[in-house]
């Protein structure tokens, strides 16, 4: 009898054992990443597996993990449920910051909560520098692109990536991975109508486009005819000497003329659109006598330079796609008091040592001790529901969820945004997020050390949450467009060292705090309603010393609130003028599925482009364009931001006039203040190649010989010189550039 049982038991086991072996060899798993596997650690990345199911349906999870088995502890991972027939195949979708796929992952397939097929996932390693995508049928198409750093004075060099017209993907936040996309040939104007949609949005959030076509080449120009309408059929040459002379300065061009698109038209024309820009090239690249010009590195050097992408990319510095700012922020769920730990001490450690001894030694005394056996534990579940039903509705006493947002205006219909939301239930173990569609969203636990992706994500409709401990909050994080935000309707102009003009309100929210930040500076504006228009007129403050904040070994829970609503406000802020409102009101893009008290802070900025005031000339404020150092000689240290300590020695920095895109008439440089006295100050004037002394105490205002002093790059060098051996604060040099708008 005995061995009829061990027979049922080994083919039980057999079963159970044979079964993902069968399920594995019937499952074919492939990964796929868009732009052919261009990735940039500062963007989020799509994940695309492809499960074909050969000779048996599956129904169960792809699941990316860093454990290769189930059998291991608890290993976080983020999972999503497919169902396939027989024969057939399914495409999922795993969207998320590249910087999370650095670790090893695996891709898991389990069914009925076994493991079936376990792949380890082989990425590429992100890009380091610029990312130059090219669309074109000719091998060599935009080579000179390729700039590294000794070649050109950019903050990181640029690499040139050829991508076939199906590689490039119809979502916007995808084309993050690039830096770069150009565009021109047969190969071009392939690209579809949802590919065209996801381009310009792309150019919106930063991105830049380079157009080349020439004569009659009209497929890929008139796809983005709505942004840079150049006519078509107006086809010529173009003299290069004439065409290239604003961009090759004393160097001679090649002889002779070169065919273009339209004869109306310079051979470089550039438009800003959202925070990126297009640059449209008026002959095809691959046309004699440019493309094998021994110069053309360093013309399109000039190009890029005088039409603004160097200033796009540098304003597209790096941000952490992890948002932890925002994530820390919204831990911190309004009315949910998290009790300290110290009276969980006070509470069991007074129960230990004091209430448990006193009730034994009084049973003793009345000659009940057995009793003790019983009733210190049955006093010890008293105390524990006693804190849970008096302490429960004091830590929360609903549902609830925080969500901290930055919402970037790209247009009246147009914002892209970044998310983080932290929800927390009250006597359930689980509970579904919505994602509000364009939104991408990503799971997250806190782990040990960092925030891990874990829980359910059905493709993007919502986020799912299963077997939570109690009261255990969990987070997610979004990101993507959003529309109908609206836009705040300005007109802003610098006359001398005022701001003046005015700003209306067109967007869906009220502010209770609103303000003007050009470069480091803040021009409050207070409160403004929906619809409310206010006018402008405050005095810019040419010296920035930003004072140090004194260290605490330990932030108080309102410090560190204070803190990261400060490091929300300034989360994007670069060399630009900026509105930047913060509202309280309902902005629903992550929300909980069941009844709740939702929470919502919302950063909501727009980029400002100064108007000409009354002689013509638009003004760069100071503290708006870069300031770099160049070279430092001798002792020097820093002491902050934008303050140094120079002793012995020299600091020589690169005033980045350039980056203004206009015709710079005049600089201005503040050295009369005190500040500078000490000093002994230079400026290098490029023509004669010689330094300049500066008058002490004096501004120095660069005017009818200005184009004699900037480098080829329109830069300022300016050295600051001390030969005591006591070292004096030294502030950063800022400045103001005032210029003409360009006709292109």
């Amino acid at each position: 009898m005995r061995w009829k049982w061990m027979l049922v038991l080994l083919m039980v086991w057999l079963s159970v054992a044979v079964q993902p072996a069968k399920a594995e060899g019937n499952i074919e798993v492939e990964v796929n990443v868009p732009l052919s596997g261009i990735l940039k650690y500062d963007s989020w990345m799509r994940l695309e597996v492809n499960v074909t199911s050969k000779e048996e349906a599956f129904n169960g999870f792809v699941e990316l993990s860093k454990g290769r088995s189930k059998k291991n502890a608890h290993q976080p991972a983020l999972r999503q449920p497919v169902v396939i027939e027989k024969g057939q195949s399914k495409r999922v979708y795993f969207d998320m910051p590249v910087q999370v796929m650095l670790d090893e992952w695996n891709v898991l397939l389990t069914q009925n909560g076994q493991l079936v097929q376990s792949e380890k996932l082989r990425l590429p390693y992100p890009k380091d520098g610029r990312i130059v995508g090219v669309v074109h049928e000719g091998g060599n198409a935009f080579h000179f692109l390729a700039i590294n750093q000794s070649q050109y004075n950019m903050s990181r060099p640029m690499s040139v990536q050829n991508l076939a017209p199906e590689m490039l993907p119809d979502q916007a936040w995808i084309y993050r991975n690039l830096d770069v996309l150009a565009l021109g040939g047969k190969e071009a104007s392939l690209l579809n109508d949802q590919q065209i949609i996801a381009i310009k949005e792309w150019v919106q959030m930063g991105g830049i486009v380079i157009l080349s076509a020439g004569p009659g080449q009209d497929g890929i120009i008139q796809k983005f005819a709505d942004i840079f309408p150049i006519a078509s059929g107006a086809g010529g040459s173009i003299d290069l000497a004439e065409g290239l002379r604003s961009y090759t300065g004393d160097k001679v061009a090649p002889s002779g003329s070169i065919p273009v698109y339209n004869k109306d038209v310079p051979l470089f024309v550039s438009k800003k659109a959202g925070k990126g820009m297009m640059l449209f090239v008026n002959y095809d690249v691959t046309a004699e006598p440019l493309a094998s010009w021994q110069h053309n590195l360093q013309l399109w050097q000039s190009v890029l330079q005088k039409h603004g992408a160097q200033d796009v990319l540098e304003q597209n510095n790096y941000m952490d796609q992890m948002t932890r700012p925002f994530l820390e922020l919204s831990r911190m769920i309004p009315d949910v008091q998290t009790p300290s730990p110290i009276w969980m001490v006070v509470l069991w450690g007074g129960y230990v040592f004091l209430i448990a001894p006193l009730t034994y030694f009084v049973l003793k005394r009345v000659g009940k001790g057995a009793w003790a056996w019983g009733v210190i534990p049955g006093f010890a579940i008293l105390i524990t529901v006693g804190i849970f039903a008096i302490g429960k509705p004091l830590v929360v006493k609903t549902s609830a969820s925080n969500a901290i947002s930055e919402i970037s205006i790209l247009d009246a219909q147009t914002a892209q945004t970044r998310t983080a939301a932290t929800f927390l239930t009250v006597d359930q173990d689980q509970f579904d997020v919505e994602v509000k569609a364009p939104i991408i969203a990503l799971p997250l636990t806190l782990g040990r050390n960092d925030y891990e992706p874990e829980g359910l994500a059905e493709r993007d409709q919502f986020l799912s949450y299963r077997n939570l401990p109690y009261l255990t909050p969990k987070q997610a994080l979004g990101y993507g467009i959003v529309r109908d935000i609206g836009e705040f309707e300005t007109d802003l102009k610098v006359n001398r060292d005022r701001l003046q003009g005015r700003v209306k309100n067109n967007t869906r929210f009220s502010y209770d705090n609103l303000f003007i930040e050009i470069g480091l500076q803040r021009i409050p504006i207070g409160s403004l309603k929906k619809g409310e228009e206010k006018q402008i007129d405050s005095l810019l403050e040419p010296l920035f010393m930003q004072r140090q904040e004194k260290q605490v070994e330990q932030e108080t829970i309102e410090e560190q609130y204070k803190r990261l609503k400060e490091v929300v406000l300034t989360y994007g802020q670069g060399n630009q003028v900026r509105i930047v409102g913060t509202s309280n009101e309902e902005l629903p893009l992550l929300t909980m599925r069941e009844p709740h008290r939702a929470h919502y802070w919302n950063v909501v900025n727009q980029a400002v482009f100064l108007q000409p005031n009354e002689q013509g000339l638009v003004t760069y404020p100071y503290g708006l364009l870069g300031v770099y150092v160049n070279e430092t000689v001798g002792e020097y240290d820093s002491s902050g931001p934008n303050l140094w300590q120079l002793g012995k020695g020299s600091i020589t920095f690169e005033l980045k006039a350039g980056n203004a895109q206009m015709e710079l008439e005049r600089l201005i440089v503040p050295l009369d203040h005190s500040s500078f006295r000490p000093f002994k100050i230079e400026y290098f004037h490029q023509k004669s190649g010689r330094w300049v002394p500066v008058e002490r105490a004096a501004r120095l205002v660069l005017d009818h010989d200005l184009q004699d002093v900037l480098t080829p790059q329109q830069s300022l060098l300016l050295r600051f010189s001390h030969n005591g051996t006591t070292r004096l604060s030294l502030p950063t040099p800022f400045f103001q550039a005032e210029g003409s708008e360009r006709k292109w």
